[in-house]
């Protein structure tokens, strides 16, 4: 999967590749291509949203992981990675085909360290829910992960001018991934996104209606609790893995057709299909995710 490499800080000479260059325009292809073209494009992408959490100072940090990449594309600056906490972010190239990544983080579970809280008060914010009181050690620049994330986005561009981006990331990190895609008018693949079209409202001139409907493509467990919130709430695609496990939990938190988050069978189903690792193994799985919203044509509401 990862390869250990260290770091190139500095922009590094692209090399003579051949044409097309970039990411394609549209990612249709990832519904009704083949199996081989999802889990190539996919599965990179994946790789790259595990470091984000194991690369990056908090809860799911491993030593191991700091300076590693994914194969066939390098770790370069910038880099966001606050150990005071704050929008966490690493950006990949793969020199030969002259595309670029940023991925996001996205929360840390743990509100017992800095990393949990300061995540946690970003999220509230996004929400325009009340702030927890740890929220004060914070400033309101840290706390503004969209500013930080178009402000890396930014960044990346400037320092490897001749890269084509895509965003990506899951769930708080899928919800940064897709706000700077669309405002920078960049290709985008999420894992498990939450609502995008508030953010989209409430921070950006952005009209979701003159968004591509397949620059955007946001992947789900069908059983994620996130993604009965985000339907209708996207700016693009969706697809989910269906025929998952029965999750009883999931079934009595969808019930009455709201998410409760606090409820104890929504925290129950949310652990068990939200979570990062969990997709990772629909991965492994080699099943393919189905885009029923592809046909029908309704994914936002606005």
């Amino acid at each position: 999967m990862a390869a250990r490499i260290w770091l190139c800080w500095l922009p590094c000479g692209l090399a003579k590749i051949g044409w097309p260059l970039g990411w394609p325009t549209s990612l249709e292809f990832l519904s009704k291509g083949s199996d081989a073209e999802f889990f190539e494009f996919v599965n990179p992408l994946a790789d790259m949203t595990e470091l984000s959490y194991t690369a990056t100072w908090g809860t799911y940090y491993k030593p191991s992981a700091q300076n590693q990449s994914v194969e066939g594309w390098r770790r370069m600056w910038p880099e966001a990675n606050p150990v005071e906490g704050g929008m966490r972010a690493l950006t990949f190239v793969q020199e030969r085909s002259g595309r670029g990544v940023v991925v996001f983080r996205g929360t840390d579970l743990d509100s017992s360290g800095t990393s949990g809280q300061a995540d946690a008060c970003a999220n509230a914010e996004l929400a325009h829910a009340p702030l927890p009181g740890y929220c004060n050690q914070f400033t309101s620049f840290q706390l503004d992960y969209v500013s930080r994330a178009l402000d890396i986005a930014r960044k990346a561009a400037e320092v490897h001018p001749t890269v084509e981006w895509l965003y990506t990331g899951h769930s708080l990190g899928a919800e940064l991934a897709n706000v700077v895609g669309a405002v920078r008018g960049a290709a985008v693949l999420g894992f498990a996104a939450p609502a995008v079209l508030p953010v989209l409202r409430d921070r950006t001139a952005v009209d979701p209606h003159q968004l591509p409907f397949w620059k955007s493509l946001s992947l789900y467990n069908e059983l994620d609790p996130l993604r009965f919130q985000a339907l209708g709430q996207l700016p693009g695609a969706n697809c989910s893995w269906v025929n998952q496990p029965d999750v009883p939990s999931c079934d009595v938190c969808e019930l009455h057709g709201k998410i409760d988050e606090g409820s104890p069978e929504c925290k129950q189903c949310f652990y068990k299909t939200h979570i990062l690792k969990s997709y990772l193994a629909l991965l492994r799985s080699g099943q393919r995710p189905v885009c029923p919203d592809a046909e029908l044509g309704d994914y936002l509401v606005v």
